[in-house]
C-alpha cells in the first residue's frame, strides 16, 4: 500500500519539473524596458497578487481577445434552447 503512494507522491514532485514555460511570454521587469506596462493581478490561491508586464500593443490584444472570448460565450449562450423548454 505504501509504495502506490510513495510512487505518487514521485510523480507529483517530478512533474513540477517538467513544465515548461509558455511561448511568448517571459518574465520582466517593467523598470528595465520603459515599453512594458505592469498590473497586478490576482492570482487564484495566493494572498498576493501577481505582476504582469506587457508592452500596449500586447495589453490591446489581450484585451480584444477577452471581449471576442465573452462576447462569444454570449452568443453561444442565447442561441442556444432554454433547459427543460422541450424541444
Amino acid at each position: 500500500m505504501k509504495a502506490p503512494i510513495l510512487a505518487l507522491a514521485a510523480l507529483i514532485a517530478v512533474s513540477g519539473c517538467a513544465l515548461k514555460k509558455k511561448e511568448g511570454y517571459s518574465v520582466a521587469d517593467g523598470g528595465e524596458n520603459p515599453d512594458m506596462v505592469c498590473e497586478r493581478v490576482p492570482v487564484p490561491g495566493k494572498v498576493y497578487p501577481g505582476k504582469i508586464c506587457m508592452t500596449k500593443e500586447q495589453w490591446a490584444r489581450h484585451e480584444a481577445a477577452g471581449r471576442d472570448a465573452a462576447s462569444e460565450t454570449q452568443r453561444r449562450a442565447l442561441s442556444s434552447p432554454a433547459p427543460g423548454g422541450g424541444g
